[in-house]
C-alpha cells in the first residue's frame, strides 16, 4: 500500500514528471503495482507494450514500477531508473515513518506527537517551506515560546526560518552554536545570562542535526512555557533533529533530481533543434554524389555541415568543427552556420575565400570573447567546368581520392575561424571529375582512439578513403564510420564526427 499512498501525496509532481516524458516523445508512461496499473499517462492510453521498464525497489523488494513507451535510448533508460531510485527512496521513508507512527502510538503522548509532525511535514518539497513548517510544528509540540532552524550548506548562504519571530540577536545565536559545537552535544541552559534576559530568552535548547554536506545544521527551542526544558524534551528534540535531517536529505535530493530530469529534457529538446538545423538530405547536383552525416559525441555538439544554393549562384558546401563540447559549442556552431549561410546568399560573387573572410569579421569578437575558434571548409562546385574551388580555414582532415589515383590531403592555408581578426584562406581549386572522392570530415574520426590509447591517424584515415573510393558516397560515409567505430572496440568517442562525401559522376 506504499505506492497508492505516494501516488497520492505526490499526485502534482508525478503528473509533471509524466508531461515531461511525453514532451520528450513518450506514447505513454504508467505507474504498476503487482502487475496492475495504478496510473497512466495520457489517462485516456490503455495497455500499450513497454519499451522501458524500471522497478521501484525498496530493500530489495519490488513494490512496482515505471512503465514507458516509445522511446528506449540509453539515457531514456538511465533517466527513468533515476526517477525510480527517487520513488524507492521516498518509499524507504513512508515506510520508516509509518513504522515510527506504529511505535509512536505505543509509547508516550510526545512521541506521538512526533508522528503528526511527520504528517504535517510529509508533502512539503521545499527547504524553506518544509523548515518553516518543522520550526511552527517543534515550538507546538515542545511546549516553546520559539524555535529556529539553521542550515548551512556548503557553498551556499545560511537558510534561517524563526517561529514566530527571531528572539536572539544574531551574535548571541553564533556564540550558542559555537559553544554547542565544542560540546559536540545538545546544548541547554534553564538560566539565560543578563544579557539574554534583556532580550526576553529565560532558558534554551539547541539540539545539532545531522545533513550531509552541512556545515551547520541546527534546532533551537526556546522559552519553555511551563517550566525548564527536561529530560523527555531532549528525547523529543532529538527525534525532531533526526527526522528533519532525513526530510532535509529528501528535499535535496528531490530537487537534485528535478533539476537533473530538467536539465536532460532541456537537453533533448536542444539536440532535436540542432539535428534539424542541419540538412536532412543532400541536394541533387549536377555532376555529383553527395551524402552527409554527422555523430555528435555528447547531446549537442560543435560540428556542423550544410548545403547552400541561391539564385544563380554555384552550388556550396561547408563542414566546420567548433572548439570544444556541449551548449557552447552548439550555440556558437548555430551562429556559425547561420553567419556563414547568409553571407553566401547576399553577396554577388561569394567565392569561398570572400565567404570566409565575411564570416570570420563577423563572428571574430564572438569567439574571442568566449576563448573559442572554428576550423571551416568552404567549398563550390561548378558543374560545367567540373571544378572544385575551396577555402580551408585550419580544417583537417580533408581528404582528396582522384580516380583511379591516391588519396591525398588537402592541407589548409589559413588559421582557424575567430583566432585573428582577418582570415589568411585563400581561393583553391582542383579538377572534379567522374571516379574523384572528396570526404571533408572533422577530427573526431582521425583522433579516434582504442582500448590501447592509439590514435586512428590521417594516414589511417587517408588509406581507407583510397580503399572505398569506388563506391557511392552514402556507402563511403557509413564503412569510415563502421570502421573507425571499430577501431574504438567500444571505447566512447571524445568528440564529434562528421563528414560530407562528394563523388563526381557522369552527367
Amino acid at each position: 500500500m506504499i505506492l497508492p499512498a505516494i501516488l497520492a501525496s505526490q499526485q502534482t509532481h508525478l503528473n509533471t514528471l509524466a508531461k515531461d516524458w511525453l514532451d520528450a516523445g513518450a506514447s505513454s508512461f504508467s505507474i504498476w503495482a503487482n502487475d496492475l496499473p495504478l496510473a497512466t499517462w495520457p489517462d485516456d492510453r490503455t495497455a500499450v507494450p513497454a519499451s522501458i521498464v524500471a522497478p521501484i525497489q525498496v530493500n530489495s523488494v519490488q513494490i512496482g514500477e515505471f512503465r514507458l513507451s516509445g522511446l528506449c535510448s540509453p539515457q531514456d533508460r538511465h533517466r527513468l531508473q533515476a526517477q525510480a531510485g527517487l520513488i524507492a527512496h521516498i518509499a524507504r521513508l513512508e515506510r520508516d515513518l509509518n513504522s515510527m507512527g506504529a511505535d509512536l502510538i505505543d509509547t508516550q503522548d510526545q512521541l506521538l506527537a512526533l508522528y503528526g509532525l511527520t504528517q504535517a511535514t510529509r508533502n512539503y518539497i521545499d527547504t524553506e517551506e518544509t523548515l518553516a513548517r518543522l520550526a511552527f510544528e517543534t515550538a507546538r509540540l515542545v511546549k516553546a515560546e520559539a524555535a529556529f532552524f539553521l542550515i548551512q550548506m556548503k557553498g551556499r548562504d545560511p537558510i534561517i526560518q524563526h517561529y514566530p519571530q527571531p528572539l536572539l540577536s544574531e551574535d548571541s545565536l553564533q556564540r550558542y552554536i559555537g559553544a554547542m559545537k565544542e560540546s559536540r552535544h545538545e546544548f541547554l541552559f534553564s538560566r539565560g545570562s543578563s544579557d539574554d534576559q534583556a532580550q526576553g530568552i529565560r532558558n534554551m535548547l539547541m539540539v545539532p542535526i545531522k545533513v550531509r554536506d552541512a556545515e551547520t545544521a541546527v534546532l533551537g527551542m526556546l522559552n519553555k512555557l511551563d517550566g525548564d526544558f527536561n529530560s523527555p524534551d531532549i528525547k523529543l528534540a532529538g527525534a525532531i533533529a533526526e527526522f528533519t535531517g532525513a526530510q532535509i536529505e529528501n528535499v535535496i535530493m528531490h530537487q537534485m533530481n528535478t533539476e537533473q530530469a530538467r536539465l536532460q529534457t532541456e537537453m533533448e529538446l536542444a539536440q532535436r533543434i540542432q539535428v534539424h538545423l542541419l540538412p536532412q538530405e543532400p541536394p541533387g547536383v549536377m555532376g555529383l554524389d553527395l551524402w552527409a552525416a554527422s555523430w555528435p559525441a555528447s547531446r549537442v555538439g560543435g560540428d556542423f555541415y550544410d548545403f547552400i544554393i541561391g539564385a544563380n549562384q554555384p552550388f556550396t558546401f561547408t563542414v566546420g568543427d567548433i572548439s570544444g563540447k556541449g551548449i557552447p559549442a552548439a550555440l556558437l556552431m548555430a551562429m556559425t552556420r547561420t553567419v556563414i549561410r547568409t553571407k553566401t546568399k547576399v553577396m554577388p560573387m561569394p567565392t569561398p575565400q570572400v565567404v570566409m573572410g565575411r564570416s570570420n569579421q563577423e563572428l571574430y569578437e564572438d569567439f574571442t570573447k568566449l576563448s573559442m575558434f572554428a576550423t571551416v571548409f568552404v567549398g563550390q562546385y561548378d558543374p560545367v567546368n567540373r571544378r572544385l574551388l575551396y577555402a580551408n580555414a585550419g580544417h583537417s582532415p580533408v581528404i582528396y581520392c582522384p580516380a583511379g589515383g591516391e588519396a591525398q590531403l588537402l592541407r589548409a592555408d589559413g588559421t582557424p575561424m575567430g583566432i585573428l581578426p582577418t582570415s589568411l584562406s585563400k581561393d583553391q581549386w582542383i579538377d572534379f571529375q567522374p571516379g574523384d572522392v572528396l570526404v571533408v570530415a572533422t577530427d573526431g574520426f582521425s583522433e579516434a582512439r582504442n582500448a590501447q590509447d592509439k590514435e586512428f591517424g590521417y594516414d589511417h584515415l587517408t588509406s581507407l578513403v583510397q580503399s572505398l573510393a569506388n563506391q557511392p558516397a552514402r556507402a563511403i560515409a557509413e564503412n569510415i564510420y563502421k570502421t573507425v567505430s571499430s577501431f574504438s572496440n567500444g571505447i566512447s568517442q571524445s568528440d564529434d564526427q562528421t563528414l560530407v562525401v562528394l563523388k563526381g559522376v557522369g552527367a
